[in-house]
């Protein structure tokens, strides 16, 4: 009785194992048969990437952009702000609510400059994680606190390490901002006390009309910048803010 009993059982399991299999055939039959294919789909494919160079035609100019976000770099920021002085150079500084709120008279002096401010987010997190609720809470909390501080609207939003999924771009987008990364990587937060190298990387870069290159604040940063102005001099090209490579509504 018992020896029945477990072949009920085994064959009950073997039914529903069958059962799977043929379910699965079936739906990889009508899937050639309708020639279709269903890949795995990045989320990101679904929704607006963001822009890696600028959208103006002929502009003239690259995008210089400076990410500021950990607090540790704020030490850098000002020697970096006496050589764009000295060069007669405006950048794009990107820097996070969380910065902002600690460095306001900072800020201030680089928005006194006549540099362009950006969005970065308020804390510096994997952005491509986040719901969209909790996109647009970091972005409209950053957007808040930085025009707050410098009493303008800011333009650009750009995920912490270029990290954007739909989500982000969708709460993005929702406030009017561009959604950007960049084309031009100077890595200089890998290499931060090696300028030599920064420079050998920028000049093998395809630095072209609308570029935007990526730098962050470290000493490294601070001793080659005037090179990278340079570099894109020689093409004939200016040196600039995001302002300058895109056609703005």
């Amino acid at each position: 009785m018992i020896m029945v009993v477990v072949n009920k059982r085994k064959l009950k399991k073997l039914i529903i194992f069958i059962l799977i299999i043929l379910f699965i055939g079936g739906g990889i039959g009508l899937t050639i048969r309708n020639n279709k294919t269903y890949p795995t789909i990045n989320i990101l494919d679904l929704a607006k990437e963001p822009y890696t160079q600028g959208t103006k035609n002929n502009s003239g100019y690259v995008a210089l952009t400076c990410n500021i976000d950990l607090g540790w770099e704020s030490e850098y920021v000002e020697s970096i702000l006496d050589t764009l002085k000295k060069e007669k150079v405006h950048i794009t500084f990107n820097v996070t609510g969380k910065w902002a709120e600690k460095n306001q008279d900072l800020l201030l002096r680089i928005k006194k400059e006549g540099h362009e401010i950006g969005n970065h987010g308020y804390n510096h997190l994997d952005y491509a994680t986040l719901s969209y609720e909790e996109n647009l809470e970091q972005i409209t909390t950053s957007k808040k606190i930085i025009e707050d501080i410098i009493g303008e609207k800011t333009r650009f939003f750009q995920a912490p390490a270029g990290s954007f999924g739909a989500n982000t771009v969708r709460a993005a987008e929702s406030v009017n901002y561009i959604c950007f990364k960049w084309d031009v990587d100077t890595i200089d937060w890998q290499d931060r006390d090696n300028p030599d190298k920064i420079i050998e990387r920028v000049k093998k870069k395809n630095i072209v009309d609308g570029s935007i290159v990526l730098m962050h604040p470290t000493d490294a940063t601070t001793q080659c910048i005037d090179d990278i102005i340079q570099i894109i001099r020689d093409k004939n090209l200016k040196p600039g803010r995001l302002e300058d490579v895109f056609l703005i509504e």
